[in-house]
């Protein structure tokens, strides 16, 4: 039997002829616009404003990676290189027809700067870039930077009502906590309970240290029941509550140190 006698046959090549054409064609059609220049990318968006990073580092990226048509730029490339840049939290780059591509960059916050020449973000992470702004410098040991934050944070809250802020917090090796106050007076807080000690200074500071701020050089809130000062010349150990006078009468007491 001939083929052009086989309906059957017949249809099946038509079906194949017919797929052949158009997978053809969608293929040129796809070719086209790849390569058609009346679809460049004409604006590249930042969602949000940006404080840290630098305009010229995104420019850089763009150029490289977002240059030509709408179909052939590379984001993936560009989101690639652009979550390495160290103030860049998380970054995704998209299209946005017919001449767009959107870049939605979240920033590192800073809160504090790591061990000097780094920066630790709110999430705890150490990341190298430098800002101009005051930050409180964190010292401590290798992997303790979440730690740190978590407790910095926490410990900017307790003194909110003194309107004092930290502008050193030291964890030793043996997780002792010790800060320094912009104000220059010094924290020992030992390793335990040390957010009720810190409670113990706020509530210290406004009703009896606060008019001795200038003369103290520290305060040693490992105590149990009180606190001891170290003025710039004398030492004066105090227990919770007793006023400003009555811890002078007591300069020379020194109570020992405890954690």
């Amino acid at each position: 039997m001939r083929l052009w006698d086989n309906a059957q046959a017949l249809k099946r090549l038509y079906r194949w002829l017919y797929m052949c054409v158009l997978s053809c064609l969608l293929a040129a059609g796809g070719t086209w616009l790849v390569h058609s220049p009346y679809f460049p990318v004409r604006q590249i968006q930042v969602v949000q404003p940006l404080k840290y990073l630098q305009s010229a580092e995104i420019e850089k990226i763009s150029r490289q990676y977002l240059r030509g048509n709408i179909f052939t730029v590379n984001v993936s490339a560009a989101q690639a290189e652009l979550a390495k840049l160290p103030w860049v939290a998380k970054v995704q780059v998209k299209r946005i027809w017919p001449d767009t591509v959107q870049l939605d960059i979240k920033e590192r916050v800073p809160v504090a700067r790591w061990n000097t020449q780094q920066m630790v973000d709110m999430d705890g992470q150490i990341f190298n870039a430098t800002a101009q702004e005051q930050l409180p410098l964190l010292v401590g040991t290798n992997g303790s930077a979440r730690y740190m934050t978590v407790h910095l944070l926490t410990f900017e809250s307790l003194l909110q009502p003194t309107g004092l802020h930290i502008q050193k917090l030291q964890l030793s090796d043996r997780s002792a906590w010790q800060l320094m106050l912009t104000n220059g007076i010094t924290l020992r807080l030992g390793r335990e309970k040390v957010e009720q000690r810190l409670t113990n200074f706020v509530w210290a500071w406004q009703q009896v240290l606060r008019n001795q701020a200038r003369n103290i050089d520290y305060v040693d809130l490992r105590y149990p029941d009180g606190f001891a000062l170290r003025y710039k010349n004398r030492t004066v150990s105090a227990p919770a509550g007793v006023n400003a006078t009555d811890a002078a009468t007591a300069m020379d007491q020194h109570e020992v140190q405890v954690d």
